[in-house]
C-alpha cells in the first residue's frame, strides 16, 4: 500500500499529466479505501461543448467482452453447465462441434475464427447471437481444438449463442437480468451507437485520428453483441469490477478459476476465462476507431485503473503504462 501522502502526491500527478495532453475521455483509480480519482477531461461533444464526466457512456468494443465470460462462470456456478461441456451439446453443426469445450472457447483455444471473416458476412436481420451461427459454422478451424491460443470474437459470439440457449432469452437481456439491473449499472447498455438518445448527450461521440466525428450511421445494422458492443461509464464498470473481484457475482473456485491463467503467453499476457491476465493486472481492453477502453484490475496493490478515451488517435496502452508506473 502507497502511504497516503505520496499516494495523493501521484494521484495529483497523474491528473496533471492528463490535463497538459489534453486528454478527452474519463479515469477511475481506485484502491481497497475506494476511489482516489473519477474525472472527465475534454469533450463528449466538442460542437455542442458538452464535457466528459465519471457518468458518460463510451463504446467497450472488445472490453465488453469480460460480460460474457463472465456470464457464462455464472452459469457454470449454477450447476447450468460445465467448463468441460461441448459445443456440440448446445449447438450443432460447427466443424469438430463434439470436441470443441466451453473451456477452450473461454480461453481462446477452440480454434474457431472471426465471424467477420465469413463468406457474405452481414448485420442485416442480426438481432441476437445465434442469428451470428450461419456465419460461424461456415469458417473452417484456424487450427485443431487446444493446440493453440489465439484471440477470437468467434470463440465469444458461440459462447453468447450457448447463454441464449441456456437462458431461453437474448444475450443482451440475460446480461441485463443478471448484471445491469442488480448492480445498479445505469450507465451501461448494449446498444447501436446509432439508437443511443442524442437528446441528453449521455454518451461520448467518438471522434476518429483525424478529428472527425464518427457519424450516427457508423454501425448502423449491427447489433451489439458478446463479442463486442456494451456502453459504459468509468464509474459503472467500477461497480462491476468490484461486484466480480469481491466475489459477489461468482464465488470461490469459480471467481479462481475464471481469473486463472489457462493458456501458452499470448502477445505478453495469458488468458484467463476471457479476462486478459498478465504479471500485474486482470482485465480487458477495447479499440474502435472512435473510441478506446481500457479496465484493469492490479491484485497485488488492491488498486483499479479505468481509463475510457473517445479520441481515436490515443496510444491507450501507452498512457496506461506511464499511469502504471506513477502509480507503482
Amino acid at each position: 500500500m502507497i502511504p497516503l501522502c505520496g499516494q495523493s502526491k501521484r494521484i495529483a500527478s497523474i491528473d496533471s499529466l492528463l490535463n497538459s495532453m489534453s486528454f478527452s475521455g474519463a479515469v477511475l483509480i481506485a484502491d481497497s479505501s475506494g476511489i482516489l480519482l473519477s474525472k472527465g477531461y475534454g469533450y463528449a461533444d466538442i460542437a455542442n461543448k458538452i464535457k466528459n464526466t465519471p457518468a458518460t457512456r463510451f463504446s467497450m468494443s472488445s472490453a465488453s467482452k469480460v460480460f460474457t465470460g463472465t456470464a457464462i462462470t455464472y452459469l457454470a456456478q449454477q450447476g447450468k453447465l460445465k467448463f468441460t461441456d461441448t459445443l456440440g451439446q448446445y449447438l450443432k453443426g460447427f466443424p469438430s462441434g463434439d470436441k470443441i469445450t466451453i473451456h477452450q472457447m473461454l480461453t481462446h483455444s477452440a480454434g474457431l475464427d472471426d465471424f467477420f471473416n465469413a463468406k457474405d458476412f452481414s448485420y442485416d436481420k442480426v438481432k441476437n447471437c445465434t442469428d451470428m451461427l450461419p456465419f460461424m459454422r461456415s469458417l473452417p478451424l484456424v487450427y485443431p481444438p487446444g493446440d493453440s491460443c489465439i484471440y477470437s470474437t468467434g470463440d465469444c459470439i458461440v459462447l453468447g449463442a450457448i447463454i441464449e440457449k441456456i437462458t431461453g432469452i437474448d444475450f443482451q437481456d440475460y446480461i441485463r437480468k443478471v448484471f445491469i439491473d442488480p448492480l445498479g449499472l445505469t450507465n451501461t447498455s448494449f446498444t447501436p451507437y446509432w439508437a443511443l438518445d442524442s437528446s441528453q448527450r449521455k454518451y461520448a461521440i467518438g471522434y476518429r485520428k483525424t478529428g472527425e466525428a464518427i457519424p450516427y450511421n457508423y454501425d448502423n445494422g449491427s447489433i451489439p453483441l458478446s463479442a463486442g458492443g456494451a456502453w459504459s461509464s468509468v464509474e459503472d464498470l467500477y461497480k462491476f469490477d468490484k461486484a466480480v473481484f469481491s466475489g459477489k457475482v461468482v464465488q470461490g473456485k469459480y471467481l479462481s478459476k475464471m481469473m486463472a491463467k489457462h493458456t501458452s503467453a499470448w502477445e505478453g499476457s495469458h488468458f484467463g476465462y476471457i479476462w486478459i491476465i498478465n504479471d500485474k493486472s486482470i482485465g480487458h481492453s477495447g479499440d474502435s476507431s472512435g473510441w478506446h477502453a481500457m479496465n484493469n484490475y492490479y491484485p497485488r496493490q488492491g488498486y483499479t485503473v479505468i481509463i475510457l478515451t473517445n479520441s481515436g488517435g490515443m496510444d491507450l496502452y501507452e498512457l496506461g503504462s506511464k499511469v502504471e508506473g506513477m502509480l507503482f
